[in-house]
């Protein structure tokens, strides 16, 4: 017995030796010698720390790149206070520098090395500034920063625009994933950061003078719990290097659930790819006073009977096989009115059943019915108006929201929006109700992240988007799908459609201005996150104005939103057809074409979705793997989906002149003003002046699908769609006339 204790013992000791040898030799105490700098390397990366200011770089040797490109980086600064440090301890992989405040600074290579983490830790909780002079780029090193708001941003360093934004994490047209690219003399990087506390803000210096000099800094601004950024530099590369690698971290983080996983968890989802997505905003439009006690008017601009005679005749007339049909406006108040407090069914427009029928009736075409709901908001004049629900300053008054069609808001807190979605009479009741396969509720994913100060349900911004998430699915498995405004990543897993990711009202964004910090717009978002999730923009915008529009969803192979149809069975009535005139409203052409002699809306909804539904399908479960200019001033631009044999091809002209491509089905292709060829395994279509040795002055648009599902290249059996101009075209060597559409069989 004692001669087991004794070695059980011994044991022991040997094993408290071998852990404090490995302390010891793993992250010691370092006493280091003037001017002697701390390095941490690895096959990708050398950083360099100055062990008593903390100033450091970082070289990535695949690109003999420095961050900063000369000297060094502060480690960062409260306000009016620099850190200095009196204790160091380093190991091969890591440092830790403490300052006299027993503030820390931690820098750390992680992932094999191939990532620099840079952690603060201590009691200051004050805002801290890091990295301003660490990712500085510069005109003369071709620098660029790609900025994640909406598809996207590339701002480059040689635009002469000087500016100051703030692009805070979630925020409306924010960051909406939590990085930042940088390019600079060929190189690349991506910063990343957790969490909602993170403000970065971009800065363009320009410099007067007979050679002007502009430099773009990036400042984070890190508060409450945000500690942690990360730098991991790419070596040679560009803006599809970082998407690529972005992707890498984002699947790390759990977030790149893909439209796959989504169709496995919910085959209804599988109706959305290549879906028109159809808005009926107002069903019901009451106007309430500021203070929702007055009714100012109401207007019905469709009865639940009439939104279903819509979905037919989409289906049925101009043949839209696929439609994401959802109903604004149908809660009793009418559209924004009396929240939370949905059921029943406004009686102006028909009440509970004939909702319920109209819901059958469009699931029955198979389109994906889905209702308009919100819990942010709260009317005084709902049933359920309570004080208590709503956020609250740190002094206890209410915090008030938009004013809209119910009058003034007030904003729920997030637990709260739960509780309330929750109740019996709220989701679990519609869906018993009226059983569409999805549901939307509005503003989830648009507006930033929120805190509260009721000590009831205090939040913070985190807690806050975590109570979104659950919202999203109690909601999804209630419904089967979910969607949302706008969209961030962190709602990806648990939501299945974005509504105003894409674009706002016809245009890029709602409130931002890309020229006012001279960059252009680029579909980053594609090239991370393009097999996620299905996207669209939001709001109505002119038809005639809209070219510019649809070849950016062209370019990022989306389907479009129709958020401005006319009100009752608008197509019955008497309307005035315009001629289009001008190249921004070529896709409102019918001359020689299918939808000749259709409503407008109709022409334009056709016209538009045979291009890009199709497109959609092609490539809904692939990135977009690389994009590129075509011409120096980025005025033509392709896309390519997808690797291998499977990948599609998008290249679009962006221009206000024709220029040449070079097509797999068309050979040399003159492409006008918005201009676009698409070539895919199983799809092709153009828009174009010339194409397959056709001329067509005035431009023809043309689509072309393969017959149940088989390739272009080897079936004989294909569909053309024409939507205008000259309806002769070349295919394998036969030309055919097509006014409207025809499947044609011809050899393979």
């Amino acid at each position: 017995m004692k001669c087991s204790y004794i070695g059980r013992l011994a044991g022991l000791w040997r094993w408290l030796a071998v852990i404090v040898l490995v302390l010891l030799v793993g992250f010691e105490k370092t006493s280091l010698s003037a001017h002697e700098l701390i390095r941490l390397e690895s096959s990708s990366v050398l950083v360099k720390i100055d062990p008593e200011k903390g100033a450091w770089s970082l070289l990535d040797k695949k690109s003999n790149a420095a961050w900063p490109s000369e000297g060094t980086a502060e480690p960062g600064w409260f306000k009016d206070t620099e850190l200095e440090f009196i204790q160091v301890k380093h190991s091969a992989k890591m440092a830790r520098l403490t300052s006299r405040n027993d503030f820390s600074v931690t820098f750390n290579l992680i992932h094999s090395g191939r990532t620099l983490e840079i952690h603060y830790d201590g009691q200051n909780r004050d805002e801290i500034h890091v990295m301003k002079d660490a990712l500085t780029v510069a005109d003369s090193e071709d620098g660029n920063i790609i900025v994640p708001c909406r598809e996207g941003l590339l701002i480059p360093a040689n635009s002469g625009v000087a500016f100051k934004k703030t692009f805070g994490t979630s925020e409306y047209e924010g960051c909406h994933m939590n990085m930042l690219g940088f390019l600079k003399s060929g190189s690349a990087l991506v910063l990343t950061w957790d969490g909602a506390y993170v403000w970065p803000d971009i800065e363009s210096v320009v410099q007067e003078g007979p050679a002007p000099r502009q430099q773009l800094t990036t400042e984070l601004r890190l508060r409450e719990t945000a500690r942690v950024v990360r730098l991991t530099p790419l070596g040679k590369g560009d803006w599809n290097t970082i998407a690529a690698a972005y992707r890498r971290i984002a699947e790390r983080k759990g977030l790149a659930v893909t439209l796959r996983d989504k169709v496995r968890r919910d085959t209804h989802a599988e109706r959305l790819v290549g879906a028109a997505n159809v808005k009926l905003w107002m069903c019901l439009a009451r106007r309430m006073n500021e203070e929702s006690t007055k009714e100012e008017s109401v207007e019905v601009h469709w009865t639940f009977d009439e939104a279903a005679d819509v979905a037919e005749h989409l289906r049925n007339d101009l043949g839209i096989t696929r439609c994401l049909f959802t109903l604004g406006g149908w809660t009793e108040g009418g559209y924004d009115v009396r929240h939370p407090d949905d059921l029943p069914a406004n009686p102006e427009c028909g009440g509970n059943d004939a909702l319920a029928g109209a819901i059958q009736r469009v699931q029955k075409l198979g389109y994906v019915a889905s209702l308009h709901d919100n819990y942010q908001d709260m009317y005084q004049d709902a049933k359920s108006w309570n004080p208590a629900y709503i956020e609250k300053r740190a002094d206890g008054s209410l915090i008030q929201g938009g004013r809209w069609m119910g009058g003034r808001a007030y904003m729920v807190c997030a637990p709260k929006q739960v509780e309330l979605a929750m109740r019996p009479q709220n989701l679990p009741s519609i869906h018993k109700l009226f059983e569409p396969w999805s549901y939307f509720i509005d503003t989830t994913y648009a507006v930033g992240p929120r805190e509260c100060a009721d000590p009831n349900h205090r939040i913070d911004r985190n807690e806050d988007i975590a109570w979104k998430i659950q919202l999203s699915n109690n909601a999804r498995k209630i419904f089967g799908l979910f969607g949302s405004e706008c969209g961030r990543e962190w709602a990806l897993p648990c939501s299945d459609f974005f509504e105003g990711l894409v674009g706002v009202a016809g245009n890029y964004f709602h409130q931002l201005k890309p020229e006012s910090l001279g960059a252009r717009v680029i579909p980053f978002w594609e090239m991370v996150y393009h097999d996620c999730q299905i996207c669209y923009g939001k709001y109505g915008y002119s038809a005639e104005e809209s070219a510019e529009y649809v070849a950016h969803h062209i370019l990022t192979a989306r389907p479009l939103h129709y958020h401005s149809i006319p009100d009752h069975l608008y197509w019955k009535e008497k309307s005035i057809n315009n001629d289009p005139s001008g190249d921004r409203a070529c896709f409102t052409r019918t001359d020689n074409g299918w939808a000749e002699g259709f409503h407008p809306t109709d022409v334009f909804l056709k016209n538009t979705h045979e291009i890009l539904g199709p497109l959609h399908q092609a490539t809904a479960y692939q990135r977009l793997i690389h994009l590129e200019w075509l011409t120096p001033d980025g005025a033509l631009r392709q896309a390519v989906y997808g690797k291998g044999r499977k990948s599609a091809r998008v290249a679009v002209n962006f221009g206000a002149k024709e220029v040449e491509i070079q097509s797999q089905w068309g050979g040399e292709v003159l492409l006008p003003p918005w201009g676009f060829i698409i070539e895919s395994p199983g799809y092709a279509a153009f828009y174009a002046n010339r194409w397959n040795g056709m001329n067509y002055p005035d431009g023809s648009l043309f689509t072309i699908q393969a017959q149940a599902g088989k390739n272009l290249q080897s079936t004989g059996s294909v569909r053309i769609f024409h939507a205008f101009g000259d309806p002769k075209i070349t295919w394998k060597n036969t030309t055919y006339t097509v006014r409207r559409e025809e499947v044609i069989h011809s050899p393979s």
